[in-house]
């Protein structure tokens, strides 16, 4: 039984891990050879007799394989074959259809939402596809509402940086085919009464009603109904910083603690009837309620998998109650990933999956024994295990350590399991009954969730409350293996030799040398951010776009890239020139790391940032260079000498070099002041050029690239951005002249490293150094460097 389950999670595990989705009429044939070798080994092994045929594990765990391979494959080709034709990208489409998610406000302004085409455009989709819906109108949008919409789609693409969000994965995991703007609708039919209708009427009524406590109410609602639209970035933040994210939203705790509540309840009432106790066991006909009443609470959270996966458990529990024998846990836990797998495969995907079963998992190794849960030492032993235990796991896929966790989680755990939830949930009942009661309640958990969050801020302000670390390569599995060995019962061999895999993160990491440097163009999707690294110095050059004031690339594309490259300081950092698309995502970045140096004018939207903790701050001019590591860095524009109105011709230029090899890097820079600077400079040759102002085509004239004369050139611009960068022009004037072209909205980030003297390096992709099957593939422009004529 056990191999048979765990095969069938390893072949459906094997999804993660295609480059490129196989065919699934091969799969099919490979799986047909594989279980007709079983079968036939198993007549040969039992002489050719079909009495008392049984099979095998290594020939269940061959069955168990094959059908999560195909199973897996099958629903990703489903998946990826209902994407939206590349025909109907940007074309203006007529389609009714019906919202069947929660909106959500989108940033900067509007709500976004899934949105399930019915009629109109019918080439353009299947039946059952999913989009994903931006809307400015004035009308708010409720869920199973009928609109007709005029839309502009694409097809998911989002932006490939190491250490990033990975949204290409999301979207095709969430059964996203087609992302784009709704820039009209019509409503065509009113919402039936559904659980999604509730859901959204209690959070407008929440979020209405207790305007001055918005992060308290926001995390009820998310723990009443699985929705985080009143959650802000910054609480959000603090519940990371803290370790606390498991709690605020619902979990496994609050589920179980639904279901016990019940089923206590139902046992006291049922007990009091000799006749029904007589006639069916209390205890099995509480735990049967008390689950139907968890399943309750999960579809009124939406039945996200860690609902799934504690519904599951719970479900086994009660199931099990009722059969003659005794499962193993481990079997148990297995059935019930088996059974969340074949729900839905592709949430193989799914982080939360994995941190949910793995503190299951976790807990059974260590010992914890079912129903020891009660028991407050057990309780303090069960959060230090998952506290530790899970550390490799949340190091691998946050890159981020809270060391408060442990005692905030002591307090905090039971704060909101035995108050916060239970208040919050009666005020959800009361509030059918009676409006009055039913707001009280509410008042009531969001005022304890208050008092929470003021204990969560003081913590979080705590220097060294949560540490940005990433572990590169195998040491994730070295710090795993050591921590298992240490959670081990005592009793175990070997666990004194805990220590030796720890010796791996003590291992040394190649590191840049002097006149070496490390180039990388991170994909922000529409904007500039370019990391510069030498031996002991790193630079950034501008941050991308904002988003609204409280999220853009900074918070989410450029920290994490940083955080994956072990940057814990920037010794310069460059606004080019004040546009949102450069400098949105500076806050964020001058919030979290320390800034030695800013060159550049410093921008607007930085205005209220207090004098005193701003770093030193300085603006660019012709002339000015230094040097780092032997590594030669200089601005070459703008000069004061020459009055440019257009805020772009104003833009910082910056040239480095390195290892004999040089770059440069306009920014916005347009025709007339690329003219200007021909004038001025007598060599302007670079063998790598970023196209100014994303290569519109009010930039990179014939004459700046004739004297540039670059190796190879690069566009940062966004998929499908409404700008058309980079210009046909300006595309027709590279190729022409054999350059390599290279896009960002393509390859991902771009990374060059310069590590010889004279040895040109080959520029590594985002996209093509982590290969998956559900992300765009690149389509280069141009050929590669080795391909270029002499």
């Amino acid at each position: 039984m056990s191999s048979l389950l765990f095969s069938f999670v390893y072949g459906v595990f094997l999804l993660r891990l295609w480059a490129q989705l196989p065919s699934f009429m091969l799969c099919l044939a490979y799986c047909a050879v594989i279980l007709g070798g079983i079968f036939l080994a198993q007549l040969l092994r039992q002489r050719r007799s079909f009495k008392d045929f049984a099979l095998s594990w290594p020939a269940l765990a061959g069955i168990g394989l094959s059908a999560g391979m195909l199973w897996s494959v099958f629903a990703a080709t489903q998946a990826m074959t209902q994407q939206l034709p590349s025909a109907c990208e940007g074309e203006r489409l007529n389609v009714t259809g019906r919202i069947v998610s929660l909106p959500r406000p989108a940033q900067p302004i509007g709500e976004r939402f899934v949105f399930q085409p019915i009629s109109g455009a019918e080439s353009c989709w299947q039946s059952g596809v999913n989009w994903q819906l931006s809307w400015r109108g004035d009308i708010l949008l409720k869920p199973d509402e009928v609109w007709r919409f005029q839309l502009r789609l694409k097809r998911p693409n989002g932006v490939v940086n190491p250490g990033g969000f990975d949204g290409e994965l999301w979207w095709h995991q969430n059964g996203i085919s087609a992302t784009g703007w709704a820039s009209s609708g019509e409503r065509i039919a009113a919402a039936e009464t559904t659980l999604d209708g509730l859901r959204w009427r209690i959070r407008q009524h929440l979020l209405a009603s207790f305007a001055d406590q918005p992060d308290a109410a926001g995390t009820v609602l998310a723990l009443l109904t699985g929705d985080r639209a009143g959650m802000s970035i910054e609480a959000w933040d603090r519940y990371a910083r803290t370790g606390i994210t498991h709690l605020v939203a619902i979990s496994g705790v609050h589920i179980t603690m639904v279901a016990w509540l019940v089923a206590w309840f139902v046992r006291r009432c049922w007990l009091r009837s000799p006749k029904l106790a007589l006639w069916q066991p209390a205890v099995r006909v509480s735990g049967v309620i008390g689950w139907l009443a968890a399943c309750g609470y999960g579809a009124l959270a939406g039945m996200e998998v860690p609902t799934q996966r504690t519904l599951l458990m719970l479900g086994m529990i009660v199931w099990l109650r009722c059969l003659p024998g005794e499962m193993r846990a481990t079997q148990s836990l297995l059935l019930a990933l088996t059974a969340v797998l074949l729900l839905d495969p592709l949430a193989i995907h799914s982080a939360g999956l994995w941190l949910s079963f793995a503190a299951v998992a976790l807990l059974m190794a260590g010992g914890m024994a079912p129903g020891e849960e009660v028991s407050w030492r057990a309780g303090f032993r069960a959060q230090w295990l998952a506290t530790w235990g899970l550390l490799p796991l949340t190091l691998a896929l946050f890159s981020r350590l809270a060391w408060l966790s442990l005692p905030i989680n002591i307090i905090a755990i039971p704060w909101v399991t035995f108050t916060v939830v239970p208040v919050a949930m009666a005020g959800l009942l009361a509030h059918s009954v009676s409006e009055p009661l039913g707001h009280a309640l509410w008042a009531l958990a969001i005022g304890s969730m208050a008092m929470l969050d003021e204990l969560l801020k003081w913590a979080a302000a705590l220097p060294g409350a949560a540490i940005d670390w990433h572990l590169p390569g195998a040491t994730v599995w070295a710090l795993g293996l050591s921590i298992a060995l240490l959670l081990m019962p005592r009793a175990l061999p070997g666990r004194q030799l805990a220590w030796l895999p720890l010796l791996a993160l003590c291992w040394p990491q190649p590191s840049l040398s002097e006149g070496q440097l490390r180039l990388s163009i991170i994909d922000v999707g529409q904007g500039l951010s370019v990391h510069a690294e030498t031996a002991k110095h790193q630079l950034l050059f501008d941050t991308g776009a904002a988003f609204s004031d409280d999220a853009g690339a900074g918070q989410r594309i450029i920290l994490p890239y940083l955080r994956w490259a072990q940057v814990r300081s920037l010794d310069a950092l460059v606004f080019s020139h004040d546009d949102n698309d450069h400098t949105g995502g500076g806050g964020a970045i001058l919030r979290t790391l320390p800034v030695a140096q800013v060159w550049g004018e410093w921008p607007s939207h930085l205005a209220q940032w207090p004098l005193a903790e701003r770093p030193p701050q300085q603006g660019c001019r012709s002339g000015q260079r230094w040097q780092w590591d032997g590594v030669e860095f200089e601005f070459l524009w703008p000069d004061p000498t020459f009055l440019l109105k257009r805020d772009n011709e104003r833009s910082c230029v910056l040239r480095i070099r390195a290892q004999g090899f040089t770059v440069l890097i306009p920014a916005d820079l347009e025709a007339q002041g690329e003219l200007t600077l021909l004038a001025m400079q007598s060599d302007l040759r670079a063998d790598l050029l970023l196209l100014g102002h994303h290569g519109s085509k009010t930039s990179s004239t014939e004459s700046w690239l004739d004297a540039v004369a670059p190796r190879e050139v690069i566009a940062t611009v966004g998929y499908r951005n409404r700008f058309h960068h980079p210009h046909s022009t300006v595309q027709q004037r590279v190729m022409a002249r054999g350059i390599p072209l290279y896009r960002s909205d393509d390859s991902g980030l771009l990374r060059y490293e310069f590590l010889q003297v004279g040895q040109w390096p080959r520029v590594q992709h985002g996209r093509l150094l982590d290969k998956h099957y559900w992300r765009a593939k690149p389509q280069l422009l141009s050929p590669q460097p080795s391909e270029m004529p002499p």
